[in-house]
């Protein structure tokens, strides 16, 4: 296994086994400035100061390979001062340690959310092979409850619901016991002016379009944490079928498409091509850049 420390964070949901990322020890209590960022990690809170309107990237890894030249050059091109990667992190620790040092050299703050197709084993020790001055702009976020940046709040979720659609049971997931903690950090934190979700899976109903193929796969189980936490909107790497479709109303709810040579898989077996989302956080909340 890797050297995980995993038996711990072991889970079973009506046969599916899988492990509780969003468990993991939280990353050590720091406060940094990078860029015209302020960073401080407290327990398991993110907290950012910087002037609004911020600059967000998004992405989804690639299948089975590691981060490209076009990759790269798209991400640079976004010029984000802020990047969510929302799974998909490397099918080995070769490739996801690649993949982190390339996001490194980038020297942008970067968020990594677990998802159901990322082996928790093969996160931590990517993670642990980094340099320290690596580390400190790429960040293991799957054990965070919270991304505060001003009074905008970023609620973190990450794995596959109860295991379903995890790879196998070295994947994230997340149960009950996970859903009730988030909530929890959530409604004991401090208010926030919006509440987004930042989840692997997306919620049902969120991020997905009404009436297409594949809308059905949204979790119940998120769109009740996400309704307990008053979130209206989010970002999310499941269903892929619905990748780059966006909720037609605001506030904005986004399944956010692959990178990679293949891009993203449609419902109708159509492929998206690869690409960056490119985001702003402004006075109006999270909106898509133009």
């Amino acid at each position: 296994m890797l050297g995980c420390r995993c038996s711990s964070l072991e889970a079973d949901s009506d046969g599916q086994r899988y492990l509780r990322c969003g468990q993991t020890d939280a990353p050590a209590a720091r406060q940094q400035r990078i860029g015209r960022l302020t960073l401080e990690l407290k327990e398991r809170v993110l907290s950012l100061s910087a002037a609004l309107p911020l600059r967000i990237a998004a992405f989804v890894g690639p299948i089975g390979a590691a981060l490209d030249a076009h990759d790269l050059a798209s991400l640079r091109a976004a010029k984000p001062e802020l990047v969510f990667y929302l799974g998909g992190l490397g099918d080995d620790v070769g490739v996801a340690q690649k993949n982190l040092a390339s996001l490194a050299a980038l020297r942008v703050p970067t968020l990594f959310i677990a998802g159901g197709e990322d082996r928790w084993p093969v996160v931590e020790a990517a993670f642990a092979a980094l340099t320290d001055g690596e580390r400190e702009l790429v960040l293991s976020a799957s054990g965070l409850r919270e991304l505060r940046i001003g009074r905008e709040r970023f609620v973190l979720a990450a794995g596959a619901p109860f295991g379903r659609y995890a790879l196998d049971e070295q994947s994230c997931g997340l149960n009950a016991a996970d859903l009730a903690d988030i909530q929890a950090a959530a409604e004991k934190g401090e208010p926030a002016l919006r509440t987004w979700l930042l989840s692997w899976h997306a919620p049902a109903g969120f991020g997905v379009s009404e009436g297409l193929a594949g809308s059905e796969l949204g979790s119940p189980d998120l769109r009740a944490l996400a309704t307990a936490v008053d979130a209206r909107g989010g970002l999310f790497a499941f269903p892929e079928a619905q990748a780059g479709r966006a909720r037609s109303t605001a506030p904005l709810s986004l399944v956010v498409p692959r990178v990679g040579r293949l891009g993203s898989q449609r419902a109708d077996g159509s492929r998206l091509p690869a690409q960056v989302t490119s985001l702003i956080l402004g006075v109006d909340g999270l909106q898509s850049s133009p």
